[in-house]
């Protein structure tokens, strides 16, 4: 597989003709009230605009090469854990997770939703950072910004994201097939977050008023409460046909209703998206171990790891003092780190400070934890109208084909709360 190289000057933030297009009251009142994007604002500060980034055709399409390629790759890597035990166990999962992993994988259960975080190198080539294999988000954004963006006059360019009509197209066609659910009305799709969260409301509160207006009876439900009732998952009084997590696996271990919900699986009246059998690509140590078995894969998966994922390895493979000394060269992950947390870019800190954080990392990973060192990803940061940006392009693969973009641009190379979101369109 050839790597595609491409100038950085062709994807770049194209400034609307108002400085602030979401002052304009109307556009302001669908973010909010259409698109239920609650969380605007962070620290006073804007945490999504409609200045659209626009790529050209040829960016577009190496991005999308890229994060088919890798989501293809770990899915190999990933196929590994589940048929051998030995390198199931590398990744240090707890049991609860594995029985539901391997219920789904068994079973046939194998709905994904991936989102592959990609980084526009200094070489034009674009690299995979991590892939979010279980439950991404970024839904709400990703089909709001790009229409608010056209409605505030980016009308020359095309959009390319579909994620949340071909979601819910994909939830729809599980919820009207597979095995028949008792009583007289049919099964509805279990929309399961954290119910402290307004941030994960507002992507489950979209899903539901999309699938409902799909015709597809949608609730809203915390993780644990559907129960196991003659072979069928049900919750607020209805049959569930399938469960559609914005709920991490790994925080499901030690739920009381766990076993019920392996047990619809079995029994083949429960469909999942994303799978649980995606935890082992969700899981960052999938990208060191891409690269100890890039060998020991198909000649396509070998040639999507070493074009698309960064030099990655598990933080006990490697000496405290080469970390330390080539502090600008590593970034530091726990492989099952969330939205940013426990990111730790060496370029970032200076050298005294790195090296007692790298002490405190090789302990916890000596002490069961499971942590990755990556090569970093040096990058060009892109031309916007707030000055020079480094951008996160975030890729959504859904069953191994590409259906949008959420992105996020930050002036340093590490993306947490405050990256402001962006629309990504295609000249």
């Amino acid at each position: 597989m050839p790597v595609r190289t491409l100038p950085i000057s062709a994807a770049a933030v194209r400034p609307l003709n108002s400085e602030d297009p979401l002052a304009n009251p109307e556009l302001a009142r669908d973010l909010a009230q259409t698109y239920l994007v609650w969380d605007a604002w962070v620290a006073g500060k804007r945490r999504v605009d409609v200045h659209p980034i626009v790529l050209s055709p040829a960016v577009h399409r190496a991005a999308v090469d890229a994060a088919e390629s890798t989501v293809r790759a770990i899915g190999e890597i990933a196929a590994l854990a589940h048929r051998e035990p030995l390198e199931r166990a590398r990744y240090k999962l707890h049991p609860d997770v594995l029985r539901l992993a391997r219920a789904s994988r068994e079973m046939g259960d194998d709905a994904g939703l991936f989102r592959v975080d990609l980084l526009f190198g200094e070489d034009g080539t674009f690299r995979a950072c991590e892939v979010n294999a279980d439950c991404p988000g970024g839904h709400n954004e990703a089909l709001a910004l790009p229409r608010l963006a056209r409605a505030a006059g980016a009308t020359s360019f095309s959009n390319p994201t579909v994620v949340v009509e071909r979601l819910v197209e994909r939830l729809a066609q599980l919820a009207e097939g597979g095995t028949a659910v008792s009583g007289p009305e049919p099964g509805a799709v279990a929309l399961v977050f954290a119910t402290a969260y307004a941030e994960d409301l507002q992507i489950c509160a979209l899903l539901q008023r999309q699938l409902k207006a799909r015709g597809v009876d949608a609730i809203l439900t915390n993780p644990t409460a559907p129960r196991l009732r003659n072979g069928e998952l049900w919750a607020q009084g209805r049959a569930i046909k399938v469960l559609y997590r914005y709920f991490p696996a790994e925080y499901m271990e030690g739920q009381r209703n766990l076993g019920d919900i392996e047990r619809a699986i079995r029994f083949g009246t429960l469909k999942t998206l994303s799978s649980f059998e995606h935890i082992f690509s969700q899981s960052k140590l999938a990208f060191a171990r891409a690269w100890a078995r890039r060998h020991q894969v198909s000649a396509e998966a070998r040639a999507g790891i070493e074009a698309h994922v960064p030099e990655t390895f598990e933080v006990p493979d490697m000496r405290l003092q080469t970390l330390v000394a080539e502090r600008e060269s590593w970034v530091v992950k726990r492989a099952l780190g969330r939205v940013g947390d426990e990111v730790f870019v060496g370029p970032l800190f200076d050298q005294d400070e790195w090296g007692s954080l790298m002490a405190q990392v090789v302990q916890r990973a000596g002490s069961g934890e499971s942590w990755i060192a990556q090569r970093f990803v040096r990058q060009t940061p892109a031309s916007t109208p707030w000055g020079p940006r480094y951008l996160t392009l975030g890729a959504y693969v859904q069953d191994g084909h590409f259906t949008g973009y959420f992105t996020r641009a930050t002036p340093e190379s590490h993306v947490s709360h405050d990256a402001l979101c962006l629309p990504v369109l295609v000249a």
